[in-house]
């Protein structure tokens, strides 16, 4: 019985065993995913960043060719556009300042060399382009391509680990502004005339990557212990609870068994005692009793109350 007993007990400490791996699996396909989560969510802010900087360069082109360029005083680093070729490009002011012209293009040049000292890199490109500098690299080259077929947005991620660059490009279309320097170039309104490319570091949405990772471990640790916890002490109730049953079960299959009993008294021989022994012998009461939960009431039945009392079988006698 010991061996039985001790047999569902591993089996049930398996089992818990078995529960408590499932859990831990399950908490760490959670991590998991998680960690995918957080990797996309950055990188959609990601993609987020390129589209605002886009915009708000475009914001400042559309402001630029709006009032047909600006004009700014010439010096040292901003000198007169060799590539613009209005009449009107450079003046002179009646105090003698000279002053240049500067179109969208230009402008999005001087913006990007302001925004280099922050970590973005601006360019303005073009499959057909009037300035040398304005060439497409490989990976800009395949996205105005694909602009041309439709396409409205590309970004991806480039570099190795640790040292990653995020590019991201949207298309230029041709508008009636343009026209005057691209028009002969053979664009018409609502051509994709080119785009703007823009490049910056992605280390800062590593480490935030990182930080929403260290997080998510501290999360689903705190949480899988208290799993675990819980798992324990309900292991420990139910195997207190088994163990009672498996009791319960021993006393019954006692009384399952082949009992010594008087043929006179009807008294039951202790397991193992003498047979000559009188203290051996108990009452049936007793021992049922002694080996198991059930509680006795005493009462007297018509047989026996006829025959001792001569009470009437229609009168059943009450309880003694």
């Amino acid at each position: 019985m010991a061996g039985t007993g001790g047999e569902k007990t591993r089996r049930i400490r398996n089992i818990l065993f078995l529960v408590g791996a499932l859990v831990a699996a399950g908490f760490a396909l959670s991590l998991q995913r998680n960690f995918t989560q957080v990797r996309e969510d950055r990188y959609l802010l990601a993609v987020s960043a390129g589209k605002i900087l886009f915009r708000t360069i475009v914001a400042t082109r559309t402001w630029n060719a709006s009032h047909g360029g600006v004009y700014v005083p010439v010096t040292e680093t901003i000198r007169p556009n060799p590539y613009l070729t209005v009449p009107d490009r450079d003046v002179r002011t009646t105090d003698g300042r000279e002053l240049t012209k500067i179109n969208p293009a230009y402008m999005t040049r001087l913006v990007g060399g302001f925004l280099a000292g922050e970590g973005y890199a601006v360019h303005i490109t073009s499959l057909k382009t009037l300035r040398p500098g304005n060439a497409p690299d490989e990976w800009e080259r395949a996205a105005l391509q694909r602009f041309e077929q439709g396409s409205v947005l590309e970004y991806s991620l480039m570099g190795p680990a640790g040292n990653r660059v995020f590019r991201f490009m949207e298309p230029l279309k041709t508008e009636a502004a343009c026209l005057p320097c691209h028009g002969r170039q053979g664009y018409k309104v609502g051509d994709v005339r080119g785009g703007i490319g823009i490049a910056f570091p992605y280390a800062p949405f590593e480490q935030s990557i990182r930080s929403g990772e260290r997080r998510a471990i501290a999360r689903h640790a705190i949480f899988l212990a208290a799993a675990l916890a819980i798992l324990y002490f309900l292991g420990l109730r139910i195997m207190k609870l088994a163990g009672s049953l498996e009791e319960s079960l021993r006393q019954v299959r006692t009384l399952e068994g082949i009992l010594p009993m008087c043929a006179n008294c009807k008294k039951i021989r202790k397991e193992g005692a003498a047979p000559t022994d009188p203290k051996s012998w108990m009452p049936v009461d007793s021992y049922i009793t002694d080996h198991s939960e059930a509680k006795f009431s005493h009462g007297i039945c018509p047989e026996c109350a006829k025959a001792l009392y001569g009470w009437s079988e229609k009168e059943p006698p009450p309880d003694a």
